[in-house]
């Protein structure tokens, strides 16, 4: 258990395009939520603090249906830009007393509560980088200590926050559940995971 006085900051990017869709990936239907809301209640779950949620493309769209109770929003009008643009909108939104932040992607609704909080206790007695290894591959969401931030900071254009991996510890955390590596780059990938969840349309 993560002590309560330990404050890891969660960061959701949900600013992206989604080209290949012709609509907003967060929106899309999952189970009894959107894509995006699902990843922001299982957030919540975990106790995160404080929460915050990167939009940019489509935020005009999205603000209306998204759960801002509890959310710290930021908006990346930049976002064209690239990935880096959303991280460091994201690390710039957060406070001083925080000890780091898992970043998580907004087309990863089925990452469980316990790969987030064994990240979170990882983090907690290591303080390094966490990232996790499923099947061989890194994988989703990292965790990036304080003492990154600087360096996120000064991310350009599609860059995410590996680029900086090779200058920080980082632990490697082995995961099982190949389910938490699967996104949604195509509309393909989407009814996959649908389908692997038990959420086909009917």
């Amino acid at each position: 258990m993560v002590p309560s006085q330990v404050n890891i900051a969660g960061v959701i990017l949900a600013a992206g395009q989604s080209s290949r869709f012709g609509q907003p990936k967060q929106l899309l239907p999952w189970g009894k939520q959107n894509v995006l809301n699902t990843c922001i209640s299982t957030a919540k779950l975990t106790k995160l603090s404080p929460l915050i949620v990167v939009l940019g493309a489509y935020y005009e769209e999205i603000l209306p249906k998204m759960d801002q109770e509890g959310v710290e929003v930021v908006i990346n009008h930049h976002w064209a830009e690239g990935q880096s643009t959303s991280v460091k909108a994201g690390v710039s939104a957060l406070r001083e007393n925080v000890q780091g932040a898992i970043f998580l992607l907004a087309d990863q609704p089925q990452i469980s509560v316990q790969l987030i909080v064994s990240i979170m206790e990882t983090a907690w007695k290591r303080n390094t980088v966490v990232l996790p290894v499923i099947m061989g591959k890194r994988a989703n969401p990292v965790y990036f200590p304080k003492q990154t931030f600087a360096a996120l900071l000064n991310l350009e254009g599609d860059q995410g926050g590996r680029a900086v991996l090779n200058q920080f510890p980082t632990t490697l955390l082995e995961w099982l559940d190949e389910d938490m590596a699967g996104d949604m780059d195509t509309p393909e990938d989407y009814e996959r995971l649908r389908k692997r969840f038990g959420l086909d349309l009917p």
